[in-house]
């Protein structure tokens, strides 16, 4: 192998490791790798920006716009507050949770739809006190199985059919041409949550979130050397003590959080 594809390689392997392990974002990875490329002369520049003209891409940008404008509208809180409703229990959230995702994912694009979908979700789940596990879960496998149904339902089925229209050629794939396997996919994944998933998803709750929905918040402090407090616990610093009225701990504050206590003391 020539110096040019030796450099590709490294490249590759250094994107890699810079997202599994460092907090820095993909777009500015990926860019800072094609600009090292471009800047070697390994691409042309029409080579380089070329990914840039692919319709796929073009599509989910385009798409990202159109969830925007039904953020906006309030299109997906009238969801929320009129399909989602009042569920009884963890199945019929899951069910009517994963119904209306999956229909919006096969004509929205699925990233963007549960990026909107996500805030609104966990507050529907902290008002009916669902455990926020078995519900955004389903929500992801809802949205990836209701994306292959169509076309435009996930960037990968765009990828892939405008790599097939610059190398095959013809129209490319149609709007429905993948729901004959994507439509199965997504009942058998609908129904195996639904059938297994309060067995086999994990239950993890907030446990900064007391039952009286009043959030805690940790907070770190530095004991110098020397200090009064070297050597102390937290309680004797006097740093914590316990509400008197549920005996949950609390911060030493001049009003006290508990809502129980601020209604008895009002």
């Amino acid at each position: 192998m020539g110096w040019e594809a030796w450099l590709t390689l490294a490249v590759v392997v250094g994107c890699f490791a810079l997202m599994a392990f460092t907090w820095i974002s993909a777009d500015i990875i990926m860019a800072g790798g094609l600009t090292l490329l471009l800047v070697s002369g390994v691409l042309l520049p029409e080579e380089a920006l070329a990914g840039f003209s692919n319709q796929g891409m073009l599509t989910v940008a385009v798409l990202y716009i159109v969830v925007s404008g039904l953020t906006e509208t309030g299109a997906v809180a009238w969801i929320v507050q009129h399909i989602l409703g009042r569920p009884r229990h963890t199945r019929h959230a899951q069910a009517r949770l994963m119904a209306p995702a999956a229909v919006l994912s096969a004509f929205l694009n699925n990233t963007p739809v549960v990026a909107v979908f996500v805030p609104a979700v966990k507050e529907w789940a902290q008002r009916n006190n669902l455990v926020l596990s078995k519900i955004l879960i389903p929500l992801s496998y809802a949205s990836i199985a209701g994306g292959t149904c169509t076309l435009i339902g996930t960037s990968t089925n765009l990828v892939v059919n405008g790599l097939l229209v610059n190398q095959i050629g013809g129209p490319g794939l149609a709007m429905f041409d993948l729901a004959w396997i994507g439509l199965p996919i997504a009942i058998s994944v609908f129904l195996f949550v639904l059938l297994f998933g309060n067995r086999l998803l994990p239950e993890r709750r907030d446990p900064l979130v007391d039952g009286n929905g009043i959030r805690e918040y940790t907070t770190e402090m530095l004991v110098e050397a020397g200090s009064p407090l070297q050597g102390s616990s937290i309680e004797k610093a006097g740093l914590r003590s316990f509400c008197p009225a549920c005996s949950s701990p609390r911060l030493n504050v001049t009003a006290p959080s508990c809502r129980r206590w601020n209604r008895g003391n009002a």
